[in-house]
């Protein structure tokens, strides 16, 4: 499954990369979909940072992103990183009370802001000391307008931004005019990137969303339900670790995840996830290996004596020992925006460590070398015959899903 995600450059005076301003697609045909704003919004947010990372999309640039006065108020931003988001509000977004005290939060969270094809109106006069940027649409006004726009704006502090510039002229005459950003197909047209993403099977999604709906949720309920899903289970992390947190927290399973988030926001993900409806069908042979390696190395966990290891955090390892297959990137990659423990990180990265050496008798048992087989049930103090019975065990588990 693929995420697509167009980007535009917004450069500066040097003509050096500023930002890019992302817009969602929903094909590889790079034109906007037929959909509504904020579906478009909550797909572009799901899919970017849950799967790819902002700032890989952005090669470490300021993303600009477009927010309905919905996504505003119910904080759908503060899912992406504070350092590097620009929060673009859409033209259409009335000056309220709510919409100013919105505006006034996420500046003083560190975001920047940016009114998108703006037109002044003294309603606004008060959003102007938490206001970066202002966009000013170039094919919509002509000469005159813009003249007694920048009248109007002589008290702004920020930056000016024209956007549209289709010609040389056009970027001249901005320049001329005070402008510092600038961004149009004079420059560049959208181009098209694609990621390949994890998929979360819709009824999970929608099963995650009943579960987390019900007043006083049962947390190990929630997390044995994320388990199934190996899109939801990286996504879980990425959350975790995403603006709302401000900070790297180590985990180290699944339900450690599930009550630091706090009722609160395991219902907002939920909602995400159910929203974006990524929903791609039945696992495929990656993910079933996956369920396997999670489900033995929990079981080698519960029953070996020789390493102290916690089963969950056994079990998450063997999910994410895949990813790298799945994503078709190196885990070095894919685990760097991820909140987990170093003890989980070092196996799949690295290959040190004793669940390093639970993942090698997977894999040995995947290829069926006895021999090998022989010298890791040494070392584990366990039986070849016993290590092949929590095989099979952790094959009928993983199957069972297959056929959910």
């Amino acid at each position: 499954m693929f995420f697509y995600v167009a980007r535009q450059p917004i450069l500066n005076e040097s003509k050096a990369i500023y930002g890019y301003e992302l817009l969602f697609r929903d094909g590889p045909n790079n034109s906007f979909p037929n959909i509504a704003s904020d579906e478009a919004t909550i797909r572009l947010v799901e899919g970017s940072e849950f799967n790819a990372g902002v700032k890989l999309l952005t090669d470490n640039n300021f993303a600009f992103v477009n927010f309905s006065e919905s996504a505003l108020l119910d904080g759908l931003p503060s899912l992406l990183p504070t350092d590097k988001t620009v929060i673009e509000l859409l033209e259409d977004i009335p000056p309220t009370p709510a919409i100013l005290e919105a505006v006034q939060r996420y500046k003083g969270e560190g975001y920047q802001i940016a009114l998108d094809d703006f037109e002044y109106h003294p309603d606004w006069h008060e959003f102007l000391p938490y206001v970066d940027i202002i966009k000013v649409d170039f094919r919509a006004m002509n000469t005159a307008h813009i003249n007694q726009l920048l009248k109007d704006l002589r008290f702004f502090t920020g930056r000016l931004l024209a956007e549209k510039i289709e010609t040389y002229d056009e970027y001249q005459q901005a320049k001329s005019l005070g402008f510092t950003l600038f961004q149009g197909y004079f420059f560049a047209r959208p181009e098209l990137i694609q990621k390949r993403v994890l998929s979360s099977s819709q009824a999970v999604c929608m099963r995650l969303l009943e579960l987390t709906s019900e007043p006083n949720y049962h947390i190990d309920s929630v997390a044995e339900l994320i388990e199934q899903d190996i899109g939801l289970t990286y996504k879980l992390l990425k959350f975790v670790n995403s603006a709302f947190f401000r900070r790297q927290s180590e985990i180290n399973s699944i339900q450690q995840a599930i009550v630091r988030l706090g009722q609160v926001e395991i219902r907002k993900f939920s909602a995400l996830i159910a929203a974006a409806s990524l929903a791609d069908g039945k696992p495929d042979e990656l993910i079933k290996l996956s369920f396997i390696r999670a489900r033995f190395m929990e079981l080698l966990a519960q029953h070996n004596e020789q390493y102290k290891v916690e089963p969950a955090s056994a079990f998450l390892t063997g999910v994410l020992s895949k990813l790298d297959a799945m994503m078709d990137n190196e885990l070095t990659v894919i685990l760097s925006g991820v909140a987990i423990a170093k003890e989980i990180k070092r196996p799949l990265i690295e290959g040190t460590g004793p669940m390093a050496f639970f993942l090698r008798t997977c894999e040995v048992l995947e290829q069926g070398n006895w021999t090998q087989l022989e010298r890791l049930a040494q070392r584990l103090r366990i039986k070849p015959a016993q290590l092949i019975e929590y095989y099979q065990q952790a094959q009928q588990w993983g199957q069972s899903f297959a056929k959910t």
